[in-house]
């Protein structure tokens, strides 16, 4: 049996069939699968795979519907797979194709509705098409009746949002409202049993947590400094390199007053390797803002929380739930992704209104007195069982029984996110420039990536050896003997450097640089990565 065949038998198999009539129809299905397999996936065959869609309304109170020029009628948006095995993706493309709608959400992967259709003999652009058989698989979708719709001329001559009401009405194919209000009936059982599966999770991960959280430094006490300082660090960056940044940022700075009263230089060097430097810079001003507005002490209500520099509705749902016991949501890509898989929603984890939604059904079932331990599981579970990146694992997961993704094996296409801007790309040389055992070094002025941090020389664009000359001259540095050159690429957020690297020996130290030991550099000169790489020998 050939991998296309096998996927056909895995997405029929999971259709949809409530009454014996459905079953009986899925079964003749599954059994024709069987036996011709990728045949059922092309019209020449006289009974073949169409997927279609009821487009509804996020309130499932409205219809899209299409006026097929074919059939004389309103109908829902659909078509041939046309050799397609992924029928779902086929019915988007269909909607899409027949609506002009950009943005279709599938409320599940799982086949809402599989029929036989009877296609009496009909005309076809002027040529004869025989009798034939549908196999119709329909799914259920959501779209916003805000978005623009066009008409595919060649097919239909109208598109249009309707009532529910009016389905029946508008339709001259009884057999067909059958199948919608059939769909219709599926999606808003669906949505009563995704926002249920919210209900569920407390009970479900609270004891689970308990059993298997991670013994993590910050983990120890519940103090709001501890649980504010490691949620910035870890921000962007991996556990384990937080880790020692963590216990050593506290040994300099244990106290908020502490912080607040300390040496920027001394802040940005132990922030040293761990990026976005910005990070550091926030935790410092929101340190004496707390100094200054409460007397040191950690404000307790999220307004208040918010209102400190660098932190967002994530860190202060954090702060909120763990320190403070408060029905507070911190919701991050490990949250987003699990409850995305939880619910098999496909409304993508970039869309400000989705997170809204989750935010809100998640604070409605918090369970009182171990907020803090939610908060902390559904941290838990994404960054350890429910991973972002290769094979979740549903074997130790303690919500598989319940996870509509694994249910319906879906977990690996969730959570669904955008398509990222591609990087900015630029080229930069940098100069390694050394006057016996001093490293000239200088504070960054330019306005963007690590604006105001401690740099080695650098110019934008590639220079070849014969251009060196002419920017050590401006520089004041007239005798250089050039040593190697080595090629490094280092990617930010939105940008990537490719860089190359000259290594110089000079004679004189040019006065517009700091010119610093190695002992002196590690002490109290932070250098970004980007830069520090080029002295690792």
């Amino acid at each position: 049996m050939s991998k296309i065949t096998e996927q056909i038998l895995q997405e029929v198999s999971l259709a949809l069939a409530d009454t014996p009539a459905q079953q009986s129809e899925k079964a003749q299905i599954l059994d024709d699968c069987k036996t011709s397999g990728e045949a059922l996936l092309y019209r020449s065959c006289d009974r073949h795979f169409t997927a279609s869609a009821l487009v509804c309304s996020p309130d499932l109170e409205q219809v899209l519907l299409v006026h097929h020029n074919l059939y004389h009628t309103y109908a829902w948006p659909g078509g041939h797979v046309d050799g397609g095995a992924d029928f779902l993706a086929e019915a988007l493309r269909e909607v899409r194709e027949e609506t002009g709608l950009e943005t279709v959400i599938p409320m599940t992967s799982k086949i809402l509705s599989l029929d036989r259709l009877p296609v009496p003999e009909q005309e076809k652009k002027g040529k004869t098409v025989p009798a034939h058989v549908h196999y119709s698989v329909g799914y259920g979708f959501v779209s916003s009746p805000e978005l623009p719709v066009r008409c595919k001329d060649d097919e239909n001559s109208d598109v249009r949002w309707v009532p529910v009401s009016e389905m029946e009405r508008l339709s001259g194919e009884p057999h067909m409202i059958v199948i919608y209000r059939r769909i219709l009936s599926a999606m808003k059982g669906l949505r009563q049993k995704q926002q249920a599966l919210y209900a569920l999770l407390p009970e479900h991960l609270v004891p689970w947590y308990k059993e298997n959280a991670r013994s993590l430094p910050w983990r120890k006490d519940r103090e709001p400094y501890h649980v504010w300082l490691s949620e910035i660090m870890l921000q962007q960056t991996r556990v384990e390199a937080v880790k020692g940044y963590y216990q050593r940022f506290l040994q300099t700075f244990p106290t908020i007053e502490a912080l607040a009263n300390g040496d920027e230089e001394t802040l940005l060097k132990l922030w040293e390797g761990l990026g976005y430097y910005n990070r550091a810079r926030n935790l410092q001003k929101a340190a004496r803002k707390i100094l200054t507005d409460y007397g040191g002490q950690f404000p307790t209500t999220q307004e208040e929380i918010l209102a400190l520099p660098g932190i967002g509705a994530y860190t202060a749902g954090a702060i909120g739930s763990i320190c403070f016991e408060q029905p507070t949501p911190a919701i991050d890509g490990n949250v987003l992704r699990v409850v995305s898989r939880i619910t098999e929603s496909f409304v993508s984890i970039d869309d400000p209104n989705g997170k809204r939604q989750m935010t809100k059904a998640l604070s409605s079932v918090y369970p009182a007195g171990h907020s803090g331990d939610f908060t902390q599981s559904l941290m838990e579970l994404g960054a350890t069982v429910c991973v972002p990146k290769g094979q979740p694992q549903c074997e130790q997961c303690p919500l598989a029984d319940i996870c509509l993704a694994h249910e319906n094996g879906t977990e690996q296409l969730l959570p669904v996110k955008k398509k990222k801007a591609p990087r900015r790309e630029e080229n930069r040389t940098v100069f390694v420039l050394r006057c016996g055992d001093a490293l000239a070094v200088r504070r960054r002025t330019e306005r963007g990536v690590l604006h105001g941090l401690w740099e080695l020389p650098n110019v934008a664009g590639t220079l070849a050896e014969g251009e060196l000359g002419d920017v050590l001259a401006r520089w004041g540095i007239t005798e250089g003997e050039l040593e190697r050159q080595v090629q490094r690429d280092h990617i930010f957020t939105h940008i990537t450097w490719h860089m190359t690297c000259y290594y110089f020996q000079c004679q004189e130290k040019a006065e517009q640089f700091t010119w610093v030991t190695e002992q002196e550099r590690q002490e109290r000169f932070a250098l970004p990565t980007a830069f520090r790489m080029f002295l690792i020998s």
